[in-house]
């Protein structure tokens, strides 16, 4: 009997393996058929009387992630049996009260279980097995609309375990209301692939891929939009980890959240407004928002990980710190300053917004801060030190600046120029996380701006003027856009705070706690894994600022409490949009906070005594305690 890795490692080349015994009987084994991108956009099969017909076949085919001249890579994916490959699969799309009779062949050489295709939307739902070879059918009757999927396994894994040749095995399923048009909207199914496994037998993850309708940034589709369209989104996450979603500029409006089994469409009083959301494993959610503003923007998942240069396709087999290394130092044969196209990969989208006739931004006096990027020690130290610092008056030390970077306070109406200099060897560019800003100065090098004025990057010695006017009071961030995972880790982050128009900053009453990761990539709190106690008034009103920008805690979690036991707050505010005051209500002091999102609330302490804010992780383990003591 097999042990150890060997029966995990026969699933990644039984592909192979099938090809060498059509070699050795003197077969010459049929070329693989190409798999084309699926955008989405025209649904499968054939609507008659009511009744969708839908033919399936799963088969093995060659994937091009990267373009039609580079490499392939051998994964299963769905079909139509009279037309190509998709990934992902076709689209089923109908309205509530529709037959659906889907037909599936199996071609893998491999048992295979499709999920999804369901009699109906239930707890426990139902599953097809279908042998190698054979074709089943699932019928069912589609009972509530909302946003699903499909997806099939060859592995007998269950969907937290899929990532491998399987892993794009999925598809859209989509029910509409009955009786009214649906209103246009785009589907956008994430994917995961990871080569197979590393010599130890362990996931190969170093080389993962993550993909957005099969493509990978910077191949993924370019969506463009006039200023007032109404944009609805419809997402499937088919991979088996969490994204925290960033729109680059503009708020979105949640609609939905949802899963394969049922799908929860939110009354307009539990909506809300936001710039980042965790799209969790295997779930769904439903988006709309409206540009106000054109030029060049992203969406993104904010775990770091997912949008680094493209891992790896055969015959490229870069070690991933080197790919990293390669955005300081430029590729051979590359601008070192072409960041958008070489520097970012995976989950992201790109985003155009046509400019309006007679667009013209305002160009009056601004108030003005210099912001300086700076570092305290040379190029070659592999724990370099990066720092932002607010220049007021001649210019501070060098070695004067705090991680994370000063708290920038702005207000809201004021028209403010922030001049950043680069003091660093290294180029670098200033996201402001959450502002509504003019695209020219979002700090995406290489996308910010519009045709004829792009942002570029910072060079070292340059220096660039961000020009903002805050349209709203809130809880933002500022760091890093180019080798995050570098330069983030090592210092370049920071809150920034936008006041209302004639509010005095008081940071005694007004708390940032910020986590951010250190350069082991560990999460820190302001900075620290083992802060200071601080003193707080008994009865006085404070307001606590959480905020998460680390680079892979996607599920950290503040809690305040004393004696063990959670204190209440008040919700005030999520990524700077105030909440109404029906979503306002006192509730235990516990928060969930994923990477990019921002929370506001109302502190009152009950009594004098000890307390603490703890981050702690998501299934509890305790990260760092703020000892905090309420006195008279």
């Amino acid at each position: 009997m097999l042990a150890g890795p060997f029966p995990h490692l026969m699933r990644h080349i039984r592909p192979l393996l099938l090809g060498c015994l059509s070699l050795a009987g003197g077969l010459t084994p049929a070329p693989r058929p190409a798999i084309e991108f699926n955008d989405n956009r025209i649904p499968a099969g054939a609507l008659s009387n009511g009744v969708l017909t839908i033919s399936l076949e799963a088969r093995l085919g060659d994937w091009r992630p990267l373009g039609p001249d580079q490499p392939a890579v051998p994964i299963f994916a769905f079909g139509e049996p009279t037309r190509p490959l998709q990934d992902p699969g076709p689209l089923l799309r109908v309205t509530v009260g529709t037959e659906v009779r889907a037909r599936v062949t199996n071609r893998t050489g491999a048992t295979l279980v499709v999920h999804g295709l369901a009699r109906r939307r239930v707890a426990v739902m139902d599953t097809l097995v279908v042998p190698p070879g054979a074709t089943r059918e699932a019928r069912f009757v589609a009972d509530a609309p909302g946003t699903y999927y499909y997806w099939g396994s060859t592995r007998g894994e269950d969907f937290e375990d899929r990532m491998y040749e399987d892993a794009h095995l999925n598809g859209a399923l989509i029910v509409d209301p009955a009786g009214a048009t649906p209103k246009p909207d785009r589907i956008l199914v994430v994917e995961r692939w990871i080569p197979g496994l590393d010599s130890a037998g362990q996931p190969n993850d170093w080389f993962e891929l993550f993909t957005i309708n099969g493509r990978p940034w910077p191949y993924t589709e370019r969506l463009t939009y006039d200023v007032g369209d109404s944009v609805r989104w419809r997402m499937i996450n088919a991979t088996n980890d969490v994204h925290p979603f960033h729109m680059h500029g503009f708020f979105y409006r949640v609609d939905a959240h949802g899963d394969i089994q049922q799908d929860t469409i939110y009354w307009p009083a539990r909506r809300r407004m936001e710039v980042t959301e965790p799209l969790w494993d295997g779930t769904t959610m439903d988006i709309a928002w409206s540009p106000d503003r054109p030029g060049g923007w992203i969406f993104h998942c904010h775990l770091n990980w997912h949008v680094v240069p493209n891992g790896f396709l055969p015959p490229d087999t870069e070690p991933l710190a080197q790919r990293i290394a390669h955005v300081e130092n430029g590729y051979p044969g590359t601008h070192m300053e072409d960041h958008a196209r070489h520097g970012m990969g995976g989950l992201v989208m790109g985003i155009y917004v046509r400019p309006p006739a007679g667009w013209n931004p305002y160009s009056g006096a601004r108030r003005t801060l210099r912001l300086l990027v700076r570092s305290d020690s040379t190029p070659g130290d592999s724990t370099r030190r990066f720092g932002y610092q607010l220049q007021e008056g001649g210019a501070p030390p060098r070695d004067s600046f705090t991680v994370p970077g000063p708290t920038i306070v702005l207000h809201r109406g004021e028209p403010t120029g922030i001049w950043v200099v680069n003091q660093t060897s290294e180029m670098t560019q200033v996201h402001w996380h959450g502002l509504e800003i003019e695209s020219l100065y979002d700090g995406v090098a290489g996308v910010s701006g519009t045709a004829g004025a792009m942002e570029p990057p910072l060079m070292p010695g340059d220096s660039f003027e961000v020009k903002v006017t805050p349209p709203r009071p809130g809880s933002y961030m500022y760091h890093t856009h180019i080798n995050d995972i570098r330069q983030q880790s090592h210092g370049l982050y920071g809150a920034l705070v936008v006041l209302d128009s004639g509010e005095t900053w008081n940071p005694e009453t007004d708390r940032v706690f910020i986590t951010g990761a250190g350069v082991d990539y560990r999460p820190e709190l302001n900075g620290t894994r083992a802060p200071e106690p601080i003193v707080l008034k008994s009865g006085m009103p404070y307001r606590f600022r959480l905020m998460n920008i680390t680079l892979a805690g996607a599920a950290l979690r503040f809690d305040l409490v004393r004696d063990g036991a959670p204190l209440q707050w008040t919700p005030l505010g999520k990524d700077a949009y105030a909440l109404p005051a029906w979503q306002s209500a006192p509730r235990r002091a516990e928060q969930l906070v994923s990477i990019g999102e921002t929370y506001d609330f109302r502190v009152l302490a009950p009594r004098p005594g000890p307390a603490a804010l703890e981050l702690r992780r998501g299934n509890g383990a305790l990260l760092v305690s703020q000892a905090i003591r309420f006195e008279k």
